[in-house]
Parts: structure tokens; C-alpha cells; sequence
């Protein structure tokens, strides 16, 4: 009989990150566990969704789910966790922080799993009331496994209190057979408002400031300033959020309106096709301080598809980018200006970047590379 593993991810559990587990559907009986109210479109998913009702979910208001933070560390709740997890053999949790990790922690000596957590925070002590301090020294102490998404959230880890030896640097994976350099798709090149002799730059990201939208707008007409219509520059800005009716007014405050495309949210399963139409890929992000960049899944599916990345020493950026793009400093526009125009303007740049992210993508961060070192984990604490 197969070893029973659940994935516990309440809100968070998303097409993209469930994708590294799939292929361990053979070796190990895995069931995913989210709430009702997730923030992630969960249809055709590949493995079993359990929901669990959450009141922080629940309660969206801000003055809310600050009083739970108060009282309970955090609002990432999952009500009938310890019944749900009865019978596992190994529980898969997510973030220090999240008090659905601290639920799991509290019943594993009772129910004997063994308990595994994802972390993906790279900032440290971000939350630090009594009861969140409480909560991460519960999980420390009950993890047998702490899979840190990069070098820099291990070092985060260490800064909180983890044990070193528990913690292994356990980054996520892409499917390098589905993202992959393909032919631009005239049609969809078209459709969103571009010729095959456009030079296209590319952003998917949330539509908020700190993924740096204003920088690259900024950037692009200091671009288009100094090319002096040596070729036309469209940039194609993928994405929804808080920001899109300020972003779009001031792309018309700087005369971009025949330049810049907002082309909303695409489905997972599109994206492929459309990183694959640019030239030139960018993720400006700029860390607050509340938030850096923890990966850049976005950044990396370019690079799978053979496609130059800018973007800034931020975060966890360097570690995902490598030597496959050109990194810099975030809130510079100028410098994120000249980065453009040298990728503009450097053929032999742009081919060389594209081989060495694919390269990079198909040797680190290759989902089936990544599900069998998942594998190599579970069986060290479980066996088959």
C-alpha cells in the first residue's frame, strides 16, 4: 500500500507549484489540502483537493485579520486540520508563519506523521508578535524537514532559530517541455497589438508597485527616446491588480499609449505562447519592507523558453537568474533603461542569455529533476 501524503497549502494551493508533485502519484497516495476560498483557480488540477473552512479567509477585512494575527499569530487557519490529517504518513506544510502549519505541528506526535515544511520567506522575523513567536518555535521544534526555497531563505531560517541540520535548499520546478523556445504565433502577436518587426518586451507579474510597473514604463520611453525609430518598441504588460488604472494613466501622461499593450491575465496553460513572443523579458521588482522577491517562477519560465531576462538584485532573483540575464539595481529606471538598450541592441547578447537560461532551467529547475529530489526527501523520513 502506498505511503499516504498530504499537501497542506490552505489559500495558497496553485496549478503551478502542484505540478512538482504530480509525478510522485506513483510511489505516494498525495492529497492536497486548501480552504474554500482560495486565492488560485484550482480546475483540472492532477491530485485530489481536500477543503477545509478557514475563518481568516473568511474575514477579509484588513482590521480583521490583524485582530487574528494578534490573537493567533496569523490568519492562514484551517478548521478540522488535525481530523483531516488522521491517517497520513507524512504532512506537508508551507511558511514559518502560517497557522495552518502551526495546527499540523500541534497534532503530529499524536497522529505519528512525520511533518515537512516548504518555506518560501526571505525576510526575517516579519512576523514577530508573541503568539507568532510561539507559533515558530512549535514548528522548529515538530519539523523533521525544512525544504528552503533558496540559499536566502535558509539563511533567514538560521536568523529565526531553525536547527540547521533539519533545513535543505529545495528550490520549485517548471515543466521544460512545456515551456520551451517555440515560433512566434503571428496571430497572437497580432491579436495583441504587435508586428513581427516590433521589438517586444515582455512583463507578467500582479499589477502592484513593488513589482516595479512604473520603472519599466519609465524605462521604456527613455528607450524609445534614444532609438530614435530605429525600430518600433512595444511592450506588453501581462497581469491584473490594484495598480492598473494609475499604470495606464500614466503610460498616457508619457505619450505610450501606441506602445505599451496591458493584456491582462492569460491562462497558466497559455503562457508558454506568450513568453515566446518577446524579445526581451523583465521583472523589475523592488523589495519593500514587508516583501522580496522569494523566486520569480515568471522569470524562469522565460528563461525555459530560451528568452533574455532583466531584472534587479532583489530577493531571491540572482539565485533563479544566475548568469542567464542581466540584474539591476531595483527603483533605477536609467539603469533598467540601459540594460534595454543594450539587449536592443546586442544580437549575439540576446542569443547567448537565451541559450544559458534554457540551459540553466533545463538543468536546475526542471519539474521532473525537482519531483524526484521531493521524492528522495519523503522516502528519507518514510520509506515507500
Amino acid at each position: 500500500m502506498k505511503k499516504r501524503v498530504a499537501l497542506v497549502r490552505g489559500p495558497n494551493l496553485n496549478s503551478w507549484e502542484m505540478q512538482n508533485f504530480v509525478p510522485l502519484k506513483e510511489s505516494f497516495d498525495i492529497t492536497a489540502i486548501s480552504s474554500y476560498l482560495p486565492e488560485y483557480s484550482l480546475n483540472n488540477e492532477e491530485l485530489p483537493v481536500r477543503k477545509l473552512f478557514s475563518w481568516g479567509q473568511l474575514a477579509r477585512a484588513r482590521v480583521l485579520r490583524r485582530l487574528l494575527r494578534s490573537w493567533l499569530g496569523d490568519f492562514h487557519d484551517l478548521q478540522g486540520l488535525g481530523r483531516a490529517l488522521e491517517g497520513f504518513d507524512l504532512v506537508h506544510a508551507a511558511e514559518t508563519q502560517y497557522y495552518f502549519s502551526y495546527q499540523a505541528a500541534r497534532v503530529k506526535r499524536s497522529l505519528g506523521f512525520k511533518f515537512v515544511l516548504s518555506v518560501w520567506e526571505n525576510i526575517p522575523f516579519l512576523l514577530n508578535n508573541a503568539a507568532a513567536r510561539h507559533n515558530r518555535e512549535v514548528v522548529f521544534r515538530e519539523a523533521d524537514l525544512i525544504l528552503a526555497v533558496s540559499q536566502r531563505t535558509k539563511e533567514t531560517l538560521m536568523l529565526e532559530g531553525a536547527n540547521p541540520g533539519k533545513i535543505r535548499v529545495q528550490p520549485p520546478g517548471i515543466d521544460t517541455d512545456n515551456f520551451r523556445p517555440m515560433s512566434r504565433d503571428v496571430g497572437l502577436l497580432s491579436r495583441l497589438g504587435c508586428s513581427e518587426e516590433d521589438f517586444v518586451i515582455l512583463m507578467i507579474a500582479r499589477l502592484v508597485k513593488q513589482k516595479g510597473l512604473y520603472d519599466l514604463v519609465f524605462a521604456v520611453r527613455r528607450l524609445i527616446e534614444r532609438l530614435r525609430n530605429k525600430r518600433t518598441v512595444k511592450l506588453l504588460i501581462g497581469g491584473t491588480g490594484p495598480e492598473e488604472k494609475h499604470i495606464r494613466k500614466m503610460i498616457s501622461q508619457l505619450g505610450l499609449q501606441n506602445n505599451v499593450r496591458m493584456i491582462g491575465s492569460h491562462s497558466y496553460q497559455s503562457m508558454t505562447a506568450i513568453h515566446n513572443l518577446a524579445d526581451v523579458f523583465v521583472l523589475p521588482s523592488q523589495p519593500t519592507p514587508v516583501w522580496q522577491e522569494q523566486f520569480g517562477y515568471v522569470l524562469l519560465e522565460s528563461m525555459a523558453c530560451g528568452k533574455p531576462v532583466i531584472s534587479t538584485l532583489s530577493g531571491s532573483i540572482p539565485e533563479v537568474v544566475g548568469d542567464a540575464g542581466l540584474l539591476v539595481p531595483p527603483s533605477d529606471f536609467s539603469s533598467l533603461a540601459n540594460s534595454l538598450e543594450e539587449i536592443f541592441n546586442a544580437n549575439e547578447l540576446r542569443t547567448e542569455l537565451g541559450r544559458r537560461g534554457r540551459a540553466r532551467a533545463c538543468e536546475m529547475f526542471d519539474l521532473r529533476k525537482i519531483a524526484g529530489q521531493f521524492q528522495t526527501h519523503y522516502e528519507s523520513l518514510i520509506g515507500l
